[in-house]
């Protein structure tokens, strides 16, 4: 019975670790959080996997943003589940790429609000599920929140500044 025990008794640990991306939208699978690693700011909340006082991403902040204005073209990646530069201003008629996978990491325009990724159907940046390699050409001055439907509530967003 000890024996038992004790090859059972990682299993609490690994349930707790285990968990499905069902929070963000377009389901996914396979990131783990724990429920102490939720952290909550102002009406929003990421799950970042840190725990402690690591909020995690933050929403961006135009003040942060990578200036490229003057470019005509900016290319945004995704590594693991991060986009750089997540935060960035740009000229109206720029060219932005965005290289990722998109099977794994679907770009989605909109915003996240409580963990969820909420598309916005007037975004110019139009849904993405499959390739590698997305081109927008952004004329009208704005913010674009955009996001990943699968890794959202992780963090896996960002915004870019028309100006």
């Amino acid at each position: 019975m000890s024996r038992l025990r004790a090859s059972l008794g990682f299993l609490p640990c690994v349930l707790a670790a285990c968990g499905d991306d069902g929070a963000a939208s377009g389901g996914g699978g396979g990131n783990v959080t724990t429920s102490s690693s939720l952290s909550t700011s102002g009406s929003a909340s990421i799950a970042t996997g840190a725990g402690g006082d690591d909020l995690g991403p933050q929403p961006c902040a135009l003040a942060e943003a990578e200036d490229r204005t003057g470019e005509s073209e900016v290319t945004i990646t995704s590594e693991g589940v991060n986009y750089t530069p997540r935060c960035v201003r740009v000229s109206a008629g720029t060219d932005v790429i965005f290289l990722s996978d998109f099977d794994a990491h679907p770009l989605r325009g909109g915003a996240v609000v409580n963990e969820q990724g909420v598309v916005d159907p007037t975004s110019p940046i139009t849904p993405q599920d499959s390739g590698t390699s997305a081109t927008f050409t952004l004329s009208e001055v704005g913010e674009l929140p955009y996001f990943c439907s699968f890794h959202a509530s992780i963090g896996m967003f960002g915004t870019i500044w028309v100006e």
